[in-house]
């Protein structure tokens, strides 16, 4: 349990600092890394277009998709990486809820920092795509420990721990 309260701050603040990090850069920066996923995919699967056309429809779309998908996943670590924290104090229904709250709040601050980077633009839409995540991220967390207590019940062990 040590450990963890060591760890868990350490890897949210990283995590947050990687966000920061991909937030702070410019509009085409941004956009390239993007259109480079998927280049690569397309040039896997050929039959989805020309990996070089980014001005075709399908590429724009599959570039919205992982845009997307990328702002989903990194919220749903955000706050699988926020509840780690959280219960390495308590466990509660509170854990969960101040850990989507949290990261939630989190994609706000990110939403207004993008609006200060040039070619970037503060998306309430991304918020709710970041809200989403991280509410899948904590679901998920639950049903891990849901999972896990059902083990232990099982097998005869205590239930209240983590």
């Amino acid at each position: 349990m040590r450990m963890k309260k060591m760890i868990a701050p350490i890897l949210l603040i990283a995590w947050m600092g990687l966000i920061f990090y991909m937030s702070s850069q410019q509009g085409g920066e941004s956009s390239g890394l993007s259109n480079k996923i998927v280049s690569k995919l397309f040039s896997l699967f050929p039959f989805l277009g020309d990996p070089h056309d980014e001005k075709a429809e399908i590429f724009l779309t599959f570039s919205l998709i992982v845009r997307k998908t990328a702002h989903f996943t990194e919220y749903l670590i955000l706050a699988v990486l926020a509840f780690f924290f959280i219960s390495s104090y308590y466990v509660n229904v509170g854990a969960y809820m101040f850990s989507w709250a949290f990261a939630t709040i989190y994609a706000i601050t990110d939403e207004i920092h993008q609006h200060f980077i040039p070619g970037r633009v503060a998306a309430p839409l991304d918020v709710c795509v970041d809200s989403a995540g991280a509410l899948f991220g904590v679901y998920l967390v639950f049903l891990v420990m849901r999972a896990r207590k059902r083990k232990r019940s099982r097998a005869g062990g205590n239930t209240d721990e983590f």
